[in-house]
């Protein structure tokens, strides 16, 4: 049995014999190698700066050839280009690639001379971008016919704004650098290679590798027994150490300032803190020298400074707690004359004390600040509160306006007779200039949020237009595909478009409080639901109970009619339309509330997810159509009516949500739809 093993593995060692042999005599026959490079992928493979070919990989065949006693000849392309001159024109025998499933059908792969890192980098001054999903929505610059438009080939649920493709990593980076891009995904190795090499200081890598791939020698298909000798031969560069140091050569990271200098820093600190020492112990003894003499003066210093505090104390704490509080006390007598008001006050005015008192407080008040104060002293007289609230819009000495929020009650004297009026002011000029600021950036954001949706419909319509025309008078399989994709994507854009204007109107529309029919109200909205996704509304499962006294309510129906439309939709648009139950109950909980329940036995929403589900652009799941806005306006809608919206979910069981609107008040006359 010996025997025979010996005889069956002899013939298989013999090849390797026979090549370690010829190697070790330097018999080998020369054999010629067209090595073709990209010329822009540093550290890897480039051209530098005197135009020759250099890079790791470059050294590494070179390394191979020398092992196996080939001539190796260089040539230096774009990476598109040498894709082709390898995969069809066979113009060169070995290049190296990134190693992907989809690429083995053409070409054959080494073992790997490298693992590279592919990240996400933005510029430092913008947000980073920390995973591929938050991808969505931006301009994105990748190399050319590389594993990363590959990558994102495959990951078609990615909604990217702009995909942007360059010829070289280097490029690519370089469209972040001038704000092209949003981000680019490139290798981790090369870019931070580029930002040493180019002193590149606003890019920063954003996030953990997105993916790791082997990096490899490829030969043409046909080429088995080349690929033996590559992978033969670059095992023998890694047994003589030669791997190892060029490994450490290109992509090992080089000693920072610190490690090149640290014996030196360390030196130069140990003589620092020696003569600190000693000119610690010299201050010390004249210190101690200085302190002897001192001794009689500094007593007499703290006896002197201890009775001018005595004196000074009361009138400092007075001073302090009338600069420092944020509250004015003003006190006027019947006749509305100011008898006392704090420093602050007539400071804010830009007044002297002496020009304040006894000045009547309407003259600092303008016009109808003064109707108001008057009608609130006068409520006040008649007892009818102990005090009221009120905003107050003063005037400087120049005529500056000053807003005041004031708290007025009645000033009594020892015998609880009226003698004039107490008002607490506090200034709020910054907060209402901030608020009338923010109103009117609101009242321009609504306008232009309706605008724009109004105004995109033309050009929708146009493209939509010329996707039909197409689509009418194209033949071709691939092209009719094409104008099906713009077709689908410009209703998704219409449909964000109208996303927009309907969240213009719940946050900025008029109010119109009317009486209406609830089931008839939801009865409509259900249909529009199933009309929508083109289902049969009479196979719908849905229940409508009343616990009210009435099925009437009083509010916004059209406000009310977007509410229920979205939560009517969330439910079946992530569930099954005909086999999802929905349960719908209407209850009066007081004289001034609603209690609406939208209550399904779908799957449910996990509870690590139902706090973002009213985030605006959250999708639970992939949808040809909606963009993640329903829940958001619905959440907008109920804050618009002053309520409340509840969500109470088990996955895989179902979801219940409760809202809660207040009884409107309609104006006089009753309006019955």
């Amino acid at each position: 049995m010996k025997l025979l093993s010996r005889t069956f593995f002899l013939p298989l060692l013999f090849p390797f014999i026979l090549f370690g042999q010829a190697k070790s005599n330097n018999t080998l026959p020369q054999k010629s190698i067209n090595y073709g490079i990209d010329k822009t992928y540093e550290p890897y493979e480039f051209l530098n700066e005197d135009g020759n070919v250099d890079g790791f990989n470059v050294e590494i065949i070179k390394a191979i050839g020398n092992e196996l006693n080939w001539n190796v000849t260089i040539y230096p392309d774009d990476w598109k280009v040498i894709r082709r001159k390898l995969e069809e024109t066979n113009e060169f025998d070995v290049a190296a690639y990134f190693k992907s499933a989809e690429r083995e059908g053409n070409i054959l792969f080494s073992r790997p001379i490298s693992l590279v890192y592919y990240s996400i980098f933005t510029r430092s001054d913008k947000d980073p971008v920390e995973d591929l999903f938050s991808l969505s929505s931006k301009k994105v610059a990748i190399q050319e016919a590389t594993i990363v438009e590959e990558y994102f080939n495959q990951l078609g649920f990615l909604d990217l704004r702009e995909l942007q493709t360059y010829s070289s990593e280097s490029e690519a980076i370089d469209a972040v650098v001038r704000g092209d891009a949003d981000c680019a995904i490139t290798s981790f190795m090369t870019t931070n290679y580029k930002m040493e090499v180019e002193n590149i200081d606003n890019i920063q890598s954003s996030s953990d590798p997105v993916f790791i791939t082997e990096y490899c020698f490829v030969v043409n298909k046909k080429d088995s027994a080349l690929l033996d000798s590559l992978n033969w031969g670059l095992r023998l560069v890694k047994a003589s150490g030669e791997y190892d140091r060029l490994f450490q050569k290109w992509l090992t990271p080089k000693k920072g300032w610190w490690s090149q200098n640290k014996e030196l820093v360390l030196m130069s600190l140990s003589v620092f803190f020696l003569l600190s020492i000693i000119a610690v112990i010299y201050i010390y003894s004249l210190r101690k020298l200085v302190r002897r003499k001192s001794q009689v003066i500094k007593r007499e210093m703290q006896t002197r400074a201890a009775t001018e505090w005595e004196l000074i104390e009361s009138e400092n704490l007075r001073k302090k707690m009338e600069d420092f509080t944020s509250v004015m006390l003003v006190e006027t007598d019947l006749e509305h004359n100011i008898m006392q008001a704090p420093k602050l006050f007539y400071s804010i005015l830009g007044f002297d004390e002496e020009d304040i008192i006894g000045v009547n407080i309407h003259q600092l008040l303008k016009t109808k600040s003064v109707s108001k104060d008057k009608k609130i002293k006068n409520v006040l007289m008649n007892k009818e509160f102990p005090y009221l609230d009120a905003e107050y819009e003063f005037k400087t000495s120049s005529n500056v306006p000053v807003w005041m929020e004031s708290s007025t009650s009645l000033l009594c004297d020892e015998k609880k007779r009226i003698i004039g009026f107490k008002q607490f002011l506090r200034d709020i000029t910054p907060l209402k200039q901030a608020n009338l600021n923010l109103k009117d950036l609101n009242a321009e954001l609504a306008n232009f949020m309706y605008k724009t949706s109004h105004d995109v419909r033309g050009p929708i319509a146009n493209v939509l237009g010329l996707v039909n025309l197409g689509n009418m008078t194209s033949k071709d399989k691939d092209i009719i595909n094409y104008f099906h994709l713009i077709e689908k994507s410009v209703h998704k854009l219409e449909h964000i478009f109208n996303d927009f204007k309907e969240v213009s109107f719940i946050l900025h529309g008029d109010l119109n409080i009317t009486t209406f029919d609830l089931n008839e109200l939801i009865e409509e909205v259900s249909q529009s639901v199933f009309l929508k996704r083109s289902k049969d509304f009479k196979k719908a499962k849905i229940e409508f109970e009343v616990l009210a006294d009435s099925r009437f309510m009083t509010s916004d129906r059209a406000l009310l009619k977007r509410l229920f439309y979205q939560l009517i939709e969330n439910v079946f648009e992530h569930n099954n339309y005909y086999d999802t139950k929905l349960k719908i109950t209407f209850e009066r909980d007081d004289t001034s509330h609603y209690k609406i329940y939208f209550e399904d036995n779908g799957v449910g929403i996990p509870e690590n997810l139902q706090k973002k589900v009213f985030e605006v652009f959250f999708k639970g799941r992939r949808s040809d159509i909606n963009v993640g806005m329903g829940l958001y306006m619905a959440k907008k809608v109920v804050s618009r009516l002053e309520g409340e919206l509840n969500l109470q979910s088990e996955f895989e069981k179902g979801t219940t949500i409760e809202v809660i609107l207040p009884v409107k008040q309609m104006a006089e006359n009753l309006n019955y739809n």
